[in-house]
């Protein structure tokens, strides 16, 4: 599950703060305020809507939607997939800091965790420990890599 909390700043009013909940990376999101559960919210043809629920004002589901697709976990996948194709087939979003990541039957699974060990370091977020749980397709045989957070050595 994935949870993101967004605060809806308004100009003459209080702000208001919602959470939103995501049980899978195919699911929409559920939209909470408090304890109450307004409704959810998906991308459909590249635009966030309201599906099911009372109303939510149109400008916070769009900023909802900003905050959502910035997320790693949203642009992670396929940057993955673009920058390995001849190893991973697909890569799955288990929540927010695991990853799991499925080769093609044919991969080096060998080459491939030298170079994805190297790789994922320049391509994820200095901020955020990772972890990569990577095996091949139709293979029960399995490894994890870690991407730790990186300290700045300046703070």
């Amino acid at each position: 599950m994935i949870q993101l909390n967004y605060r809806f700043e308004q100009e003459f009013s209080a702000d208001i703060p919602y959470q939103l909940m995501r049980a899978g990376m195919t699911d929409p999101w559920l939209v909470l305020s408090g304890c109450k559960i307004l409704g959810i919210i998906d991308e459909v043809e590249g635009i966030w809507t309201q599906i099911v629920g009372e109303d939510i004002p149109p400008v916070a589901i769009g900023k909802m939607g900003d905050l959502i697709n910035m997320q790693q976990f949203s642009w992670l996948p396929d940057l993955i997939k673009k920058q390995w194709p001849k190893y991973v087939l697909d890569v799955i979003v288990e929540n927010m800091h695991r990853y799991e990541i499925i080769c093609h039957k044919e991969a080096c699974t060998k080459r491939f965790k030298q170079r994805f060990t190297l790789g994922i370091h320049a391509l994820a977020e200095r901020e955020s420990a990772l972890v990569f749980n990577v095996r091949c397709f139709q293979q029960s045989e399995s490894y994890e890599v870690i991407k730790a957070r990186a300290i700045d050595r300046y703070a």
